[in-house]
């Protein structure tokens, strides 16, 4: 039950994201302002958290169904089991590949500033598309790459799903690797060189203010990020010990498969909760709502461009009238 509540509270939490950026996707359209690439990918993020929540709670519903003996549900049980188990898989990988396009996204805007064409919406919309086919593609092995050509997804009787056994040492090694540790240790490689180049442009003094600033606010959505990332990996950890718990003595617990179960949808809640924590825009406005933060109204600034003509305009009217004072009397408007 906690499972299904956790998962729960993830569907809901996602989906208010996803509503909150099409609501600000339609304000800025309006107002013809620019649309932040980093809400899409939130967006992106949080679909990927609701597709895997959905395939969490038909597996945790054929586990009750299968442990109660309720008819209604283990139907659930034989409706596609093998496509189910292969989509949450999917689901899974496409939420650490999603964070790896965040991460892509922060590399761009700070170690390549000057390529502006990297960052731009469109190119991001496909880097989008991208990411959902590699999803895809990287868990085929899993379908027929078993002996004799057969599935590694099978039918677990202890659990009434159908997903890669622990027994298994080829299938759930591919599955750690391909969905686990390699997209984490991506996204790891990724901050390590954000924060090396951040560090060395301290010592240089060609960094204009605006980057400066821009770099600041990087860096503090890098710390939140990087909180995530050790939550993740912490998370995973479980999994890992019990892959090599069997590995080691070849003994499986049989309530491994519900602890999984149960630490998958916790690693949901925070991923949906750490969007809102990650995303400044989101971030700022929680902060409004729940009064951390006063809503300031922001005052419009000249430009400094501005500012300067203004003081040179005035400085050489200033010197104009202090030179005809002395000579023709030349009357200014």
């Amino acid at each position: 039950m906690w499972t299904l509540t956790n998962v729960t509270l993830s569907i809901i939490i996602s989906i208010s994201v996803i509503v909150y950026v099409i609501i600000i996707y339609i304000s800025k359209k309006n107002s013809k302002k620019s649309f932040h690439v980093s809400l899409v990918l939130t967006c992106n993020t949080s679909i990927t958290i609701i597709g895997s929540c959905i395939s969490l709670i038909l597996m945790t519903l054929s586990s009750i169904g299968g442990d109660r003996n309720i008819t209604s549900l283990k139907s659930i049980i034989f409706w596609g089991c093998h496509i189910r188990g292969y989509l949450a898989i999917v689901f899974v990988i496409s939420i650490y590949l999603s964070y790896i396009l965040q991460a892509a996204y922060r590399l761009f805007r700070i170690v390549y500033h000057k390529y502006k064409y990297l960052r731009t919406m469109s190119t991001f919309i496909y880097y989008i598309l991208i990411q959902w086919i590699l999803s895809f593609v990287f868990v085929l092995p899993l379908l027929f790459l078993n002996k004799n050509s057969s599935s590694y997804i099978i039918y677990l009787s202890e659990d009434f799903n159908c997903a890669v056994s622990f027994t298994n040492t080829r299938g759930i090694i591919f599955l750690t690797l391909a969905v686990y540790i390699l997209p984490l240790c991506s996204v790891s490689l990724i901050y390590f060189w954000i924060i090396y180049d951040i560090r060395r442009k301290r010592k240089q003094s060609t960094v204009t203010s605006k980057l400066r600033r821009q770099n600041k606010r990087d860096r503090s959505v890098i710390k939140r990020i990087c909180t995530v990332m050790i939550v993740l990996w912490t998370l995973g950890a479980p999994i890992s010990l019990f892959l090599i718990t069997f590995i080691t003595t070849g003994y499986l617990h049989w309530i491994a498969y519900r602890v999984c179960s149960l630490l998958m949808s916790l690693s949901f809640l925070f991923i949906s909760l750490s969007s809102l924590y990650v995303t400044p825009q989101i971030y700022k406005k929680i902060r409004i709502l729940f009064g951390c933060v006063k809503h300031h109204k922001r005052h419009q600034r000249v430009p400094y461009s501005i500012n300067i003509n203004i003081e040179r305009e005035r400085r050489i009217e200033s010197i104009l009238l202090e030179y005809t004072s002395f000579t023709d009397p030349i009357i200014f408007n």
